[in-house]
């Protein structure tokens, strides 16, 4: 169902905002309920008293792509996401905020943290349980004035001087409406997600919220940690991907890992000319061929079952490291091919894969 409050912004550096309410009457167009609507100017914002709210964000602030991505946790598809559309991004990712549909495969959405971040500084203390951008909510071919911009459905916002389009002009309960209806149909991405998700406004008691904090503690530390073995040499980073490899390895099979899925392949290679394993034989010779590499990072790894191969995305430390980590995956009984190398941000980040070779 639609939202009891809906909140349709104007550009973030000021403007009228159009409060829409609930009014409980019918509209006739499949949203339910039809809303009464005022304008409040974005400095008074922090001041109304509202509930369920959702945000109508400018759209000019918003781009979603579409992605092809394979079936895996949304934290996995997300971060494959981000690197797929990495070329497509002008801006550093570290400053910019990700979030993915529900629907298979996802939308990916991109935001400028430091535009969430006005966001909620606008808000004061209201807390929205969701925010879409205006255009993912509308339909139709017709583009629409929505108070200071131009909105085409389903495509884009653009700012009035930048369009010489006739644009609809409706009401703003009609407005409000119609986005009331693409809410209902189940249209949009809601943009809060991760670092922004919408937050709870249920009190909780002090010694829960005693131990909602030293559980806060613990995940803050558990994040320093991660970021230190991010930085760690391959050998030491392979053994925190062994929780990894056996997510990847039940995915793959069906079947629990065993509790030390390198040894487990490591045996299976020893004993012979046997059928092999595919993912812990792949992931048994990667950890050994990147072991002797001090400055190298594993970045992603995931099973392909159909092909057999791993598919990586690797950190080298300098250009020319790609062809020494063949010739060492290569020792190690594996085949290497990587792409080219680019320069990233200070790191020098390519993809390869990973096949079962003949060892040298």
């Amino acid at each position: 169902m639609a939202a009891s409050t809906l909140l349709i912004l104007p550009s973030l550096d000021g403007g009228e905002a159009i409060v829409a309410t609930a009014s409980g009457q019918e509209t006739g167009q499949g949203a339910g309920l039809g809303y009464e609507t005022r304008r409040v100017p974005s400095t008074q914002l922090p001041d109304l008293e509202v509930t369920d709210l959702t945000i109508i964000l400018p759209g000019q602030w918003v781009r979603i792509y579409e992605t092809d991505l394979p079936k895996a946790g949304r934290a996995q598809q997300l971060k494959m996401a981000r690197f797929a559309r990495e070329d497509d991004i002008a801006n550093n990712a570290e400053d910019l905020h990700f979030a993915l549909s529900d629907s298979q495969p996802p939308h990916l959405a991109i935001v400028d943290q430091d535009v969430m971040d006005r966001l909620l500084e606008t808000l004061g203390g209201l807390r929205p349980k969701a925010v879409y951008a205006d255009y993912d909510l509308l339909s139709g071919d017709k583009a629409l004035h929505v108070i200071d911009r131009a909105v085409e459905p389903s495509r884009a916002a653009l700012d009035l001087d930048w369009t010489d389009e006739t644009l609809g002009r409706v009401s703003d309960g009609k407005l409000a409406a119609l986005f009331a209806e693409g809410l209902f149909a189940g249209r949009g991405l809601n943009l809060l997600q991760g670092d922004y998700r919408a937050r709870s406004n249920i009190n909780v008691p002090r010694v829960p919220l005693i131990r909602f904090g030293a559980l806060a503690a613990t995940a803050a530390l558990a994040l320093f940690v991660w970021g230190g073995v991010q930085a760690r040499a391959a050998g030491a980073q392979a053994k925190d991907l062994r929780a990894q490899t056996a997510a990847e390895y039940l995915a793959a099979t069906g079947n629990r890992a065993p509790s030390n899925p390198g040894r487990k392949a490591a045996q299976s290679l020893k004993a012979g000319p046997t059928t092999p394993t595919g993912f812990l034989d792949l992931s048994s010779i990667l950890f050994s061929g990147l072991s002797g590499f001090e400055d190298m990072r594993v970045d992603q790894l995931r099973y392909n079952a159909a092909d057999k191969v791993l598919r990586l995305r690797l950190i080298y430390p300098s250009f020319g490291a790609a062809a020494q980590v063949e010739a060492a995956i290569s020792k190690a009984g594996g085949v290497l091919t990587t792409g080219g190398v680019r320069e990233q941000e200070g790191a020098f980040v390519g993809e390869a894969t990973l096949s079962i070779g003949e060892a040298s």
